[in-house]
């Protein structure tokens, strides 16, 4: 099996949101399509509130599968997290989690926790006890993703964004206190590009714990149009046996189908190489 290049769509983004199709399903799905992607990473608020039989069928009709569901709008709009210092926030963010989890199910794909795990101040700047509630309630999310047939996707985010997990050597610590095969990394190539002094190396280090990938140039336009490695990256990621999708967490610009054409033919052209 080799990667697999998956769009980002979502019907609430807005503005700089790296989000490629935006806009209603019923016209994002056949659009990309139309454009040569067979696979799409959904970027949803709140999954029991989507019409999950509807959102089958589109991605049916249009011979499309669902690699896996982005979160953060959770945390943005609603302050719940997995880290938080009130059981009660720990408690809703698990619960949209579960929700997420029951639309990723039939295509037994990623749950991505990138924002909705919260940061230090969630937890009134404490950093040990922000630690605990984190790990806790992955456990919790990990039994529930192990019910569902699903995989959490734990995001490797830049010290700009998070206050843990923002390399891969300390996302594996946490990994490993979960001790769960339901959790794995997920890493993003802006995010990457940050933190980490070897990519390459750092890639490798992880193995067999990635679950998921996010592609974006280093400044999130499309792949292939500032100067990030992927050349490098693909290649890591190959080496180690990934074999998941690169989903496209990049701007739209300079429009959605000259960004959507130009990642497919960038990205297709090093995998042949690979």
């Amino acid at each position: 099996m080799s990667m697999t290049i998956a769009a980002t769509a979502s019907i609430s983004a807005g503005g700089d949101d790296p989000i490629l199709f935006r806009g209603p399903f019923e016209e994002t799905i056949p659009q990309m399509a139309a454009l040569g992607y067979r696979a799409v990473e959904l970027h949803i608020y709140d999954s029991d509130q989507i019409d999950r039989k509807q959102l089958y069928r589109l991605l049916e009709e249009n011979h499309v599968v669902l690699t896996s569901i982005g979160t953060g709008s959770a945390y943005e709009r609603d302050g719940i997290c997995l880290g938080s210092s009130d059981p009660e926030k720990r408690a809703a963010a698990i619960r949209r989690l579960i929700g997420h989890m029951v639309t990723a199910a039939p295509f037994h794909g990623i749950v991505i926790i990138g924002l909705i795990a919260g940061r230090f101040s969630d937890c009134g700047q404490d950093g040990e006890a922000f630690k605990r509630n984190l790990t806790e309630s992955l456990k919790l999310c990990a039994k529930e993703a192990e019910v569902h047939g699903v995989t959490l996707g734990f995001e490797v985010m830049n010290r700009l964004e998070s206050d843990y997990g923002t390399t891969i050597k300390e996302a594996l610590e946490l990994l490993r206190a979960v001790r769960s095969d339901r959790l794995k990394l997920h890493l993003d190539t802006v995010h990457l590009n940050i933190e980490e002094d070897d990519i390459g190396k750092a890639i490798e280090s992880a193995g067999a714990a990635i679950g998921h990938v996010h592609v974006a140039d280093n400044n999130r336009w499309y792949p292939g149009h500032a100067h990030y490695n992927f050349v490098e990256t693909l290649a890591a990621l190959s080496r180690v046996g990934y074999n998941g999708a690169l989903a496209l967490e990049i701007t739209n610009d300079p429009d959605t189908e000259t960004a959507a054409k130009n990642s497919l033919s960038y990205l297709n052209a090093i995998l042949e190489t690979l």
